[in-house]
């Protein structure tokens, strides 16, 4: 730990203290990667030093800190556009050579950084969760593809049929599939149809290949034939209704709804994995190499009792990240924090029990500030 000057900042950075107003109002936590956006801030905030953590930032690390703010901003985009053109239910509103440039710019974000884009869980919030929903689902889906080497045409068609994937809910009223209670069975059944209301509105157009239809069609299949809305089953599914199988359930589960609570990505990974019968076995694997489990901030619990916040991600190795520890078995801090990555042969014995619920890491986080 050391003082370093405002001005001699720079994004990557990683605070080595809590940063507090004269009025006690806390307003950045240890362990906050410094960005531009926050460096900025700390300057009008009228700061002239702060302390940063002496471990050397890696080239890595400052470029995820300084792209971050352009690969939300691109998601952002992404979500009002796609709102704009489909929120009307008309196939004709569709602008595909807009759609096509806006999967090419996905393709662009994840070639900057695949991490920052994968932290799903950690963007905002969008008042319609639909139209956040499918360019989730898209990002993931391509993400997915890029793991199982597709070529750069069939990533862009699954990444146009992952963003048209729920096209045919917009027929159905909003206040069915965005209400705080469980569906009827009636409800269930007019959800079921809006592959079948996808399929017809788009085919209309004419403009879309036949693998993106069926992916489109096809994405609520499951691999043991319980899917819908035909039943099939196994290699009667197409490639792209699989994979957007996969991140479609994958960012539901993520994903804060009125009628549940989310799934942290852990448990949501967890979900996916239990089901070999209803998803391919080889997506899930590719799905499972480049995820990030434990997302950076998460708080889990080791099999020794300790809770540890995640602080790093060890690609290839998503169960085993870098973390550090914070209170012991008995729940009492542990000063100073012992930092650790699971992935060194030293700490092969010690393993990630379970990802705390949202309820009890704030009580931890409560406890971990006292103790700073």
């Amino acid at each position: 730990m050391k003082p370093v000057q405002v001005s001699a900042l720079v994004p990557g950075m990683i605070l080595a203290k809590d940063v507090y107003q004269n009025n006690g109002i806390l307003l950045l936590n240890e362990d906050t990667v410094l960005t531009a956006e926050l460096i900025t801030k700390l300057k009008f905030w009228g700061f002239s030093e702060v302390e940063i953590q002496e471990t050397p930032i890696s080239l890595k690390d400052q470029e995820e800190a300084a792209i971050a703010p352009q690969i939300s901003a691109a998601h952002d985009r992404v979500v009002d556009i796609t709102e704009n053109m489909m929120s009307s239910g008309n196939a004709k509103d569709i602008d595909l050579n807009l759609l096509r440039g806006m999967v090419g710019d996905l393709d662009s974000q994840i070639e900057l950084n695949t991490n920052v884009l994968l932290n799903l869980s950690h963007i905002k919030t969008h008042d319609n969760y639909l139209f956040a929903h499918v360019t989730n689902v898209a990002i993931l889906a391509m993400i997915i593809g890029k793991e199982l080497k597709l070529s750069e045409p069939e990533l862009k068609d699954l990444g146009l049929s992952a963003l048209l994937h729920d096209f045919g809910m917009t027929r159905i009223n909003r206040d069915m599939y965005d209400k705080n209670k469980p569906l009827s069975p009636e409800e269930w059944l007019e959800i079921k149809r809006h592959p079948d209301y996808s399929l017809e509105l788009l085919k209309e157009s004419g403009s879309f290949s036949e693998a993106v239809l069926r992916g489109i069609h096809e994405h609520h299949e499951r691999i043991d034939g319980s899917g819908y809305p035909r039943g099939i089953k196994g290699a009667d599914i197409h490639l792209f209704g699989k994979i957007i199988a996969v991140a479609d359930v994958y960012d539901a589960c993520i994903s804060p709804r009125k009628h549940r609570r989310r799934m942290t990505p852990y448990d949501a990974l967890k979900n996916l994995l239990s089901q070999p019968n209803l998803f391919d076995i080889k997506i899930l694997k590719s799905f499972v190499a480049c995820m990030a489990i434990y997302p950076i901030g998460s708080l889990v619990k080791l099999n020794t009792g300790e809770i540890a916040k995640v602080i790093g991600i060890n690609q290839g190795a998503p169960f085993r990240p870098e973390i550090r520890i914070y209170l012991d078995q008995n729940g009492e801090p542990v000063q100073p924090p012992i930092r650790i990555n699971l992935f060194d042969g030293q700490y092969l014995q010690t393993y990630i029990q379970n990802t705390l619920e949202y309820e009890e890491s704030e009580k931890v986080l409560e406890i971990i500030e006292k103790n700073q």
